[in-house]
């Protein structure tokens, strides 16, 4: 056990007896027989097999895979959209425009739009090549570099299709005007601003609601295996049905949430659909380049894993020195874990 973790390895000791229960103690991971292991080992281990079937082991590590994968897609998920919404009210007060949404309608987008697909995402069934990517090493961060490039991308990519249509809707609610100093000289300007903001709101809960489905996978496309997890059709459900309660209805949408739906008339749902479009469109395009860094990474994890090739040996001792043949080095299978049970298996 301590030869495997003097290579950087992570090892796992399994076993069932009393003398195990040392080896177990000092592996990473120390899995001990649950039926026909004694007290002693299941003192010492971290994991306990309760059919003592050496597949659970594979199980179990699927699991672990599919749970840090949940956690990444979470994390990549909330920050895109959280990046997306801090850059339109950015941009909207460095250009001059009205900001396009209230303090309550923001906490409304994170209680309700972002917050349950996110959670969905942390239930996420693993993919099914996940067993065959690349072990990690200890030291790699949850959120990798090429992570934080898809996450700017995709907040990059909300921001824009947002604002866009909110500018739409700033020039056909209020005589064509967008700077704030010109929209609070027209008259029942309060009521024209709330009716550009209405259709942004919309967009962008389109939008975010578009987005959890594409961040299910940072590799495949959104429709691969869309209804897969039925926590995200769940989460998708309720936030549909918040948002049109939020903007139809009245009192809670126009006194309360400054929000006018019943208004806007058929242009604005219309307009509001080209939010959830532009966000399909470019940030699947964004996956591409996701896509490929994730395999180069993928690829730079193997080429870690390769030993490297041995040197000729010269044969000293005659006349004429020949190179003998190179001794062939049998590479080290680097898993999630190696396995320790009176040798390596």
């Amino acid at each position: 056990v301590k030869s495997i973790q003097r290579q950087g390895q992570v090892a796992a000791m399994t076993g069932d007896g009393v003398n195990d229960a040392p080896a177990l103690n000092q592996a990473d991971i120390g899995v001990a027989m649950g039926i026909q292991g004694t007290e002693v080992a299941k003192g010492a281990a971290d994991m306990v097999l309760t059919d003592d079937n050496f597949c659970s082991i594979v199980n179990a590590v699927e699991k672990g895979r599919s749970i840090y994968a949940g956690i990444q897609k979470f994390v990549a998920f909330i920050m895109s959209v959280h990046i997306a919404e801090v850059m339109q009210i950015f941009i909207c007060i460095v250009v001059g425009i009205p900001v396009m949404r209230t303090p309550l309608q923001i906490l409304f987008l994170i209680l309700v739009t972002d917050l349950p697909p996110s959670i969905a995402l942390g239930m996420e069934p693993g993919e099914a090549h996940i067993l065959k990517m690349r072990p990690r090493p200890k030291e790699e961060p949850i959120v990798l570099m090429w992570m934080w490039l898809a996450m700017i991308m995709n907040g990059a990519v909300l921001t824009i299709v947002v604002v866009a249509v909110y500018l739409i809707s700033l020039v056909n609610y209020c005589d064509g005007e967008i700077l704030q100093e010109n929209i609070y000289l027209l008259d029942s300007y309060t009521e024209r601003l709330s009716k550009a903001q209405t259709v942004a709101f919309i967009s962008l809960v389109w939008s975010e609601n578009i987005r959890a489905y594409i961040s299910r996978s940072f590799t495949n496309p959104m429709w691969h295996d869309i209804l897969g997890n039925k926590h995200m059709q769940k989460a998708i459900v309720m936030a549909q049905i918040c948002l049109y309660v939020a903007v139809l209805t009245p009192y809670l949408s126009d006194r309360i949430l400054g929000l006018r739906g019943l208004e806007i008339g058929f242009f604005g749902w219309v307009l509001a659909l080209a939010g959830p479009v532009g966000c399909f469109i470019l940030s699947e395009s964004c996956k591409l380049i996701s896509a490929y860094q994730a395999k180069k990474h993928q690829d730079s994890l193997s080429m870690a894993d390769t030993p490297p090739a041995a040197a000729p040996i010269k044969v000293v001792g005659s006349k004429n020195a020949k190179m003998a043949a190179p001794v062939p080095v049998q590479p080290v299978k680097k898993g999630w874990f190696q396995c320790c049970m009176g040798g390596i298996f």
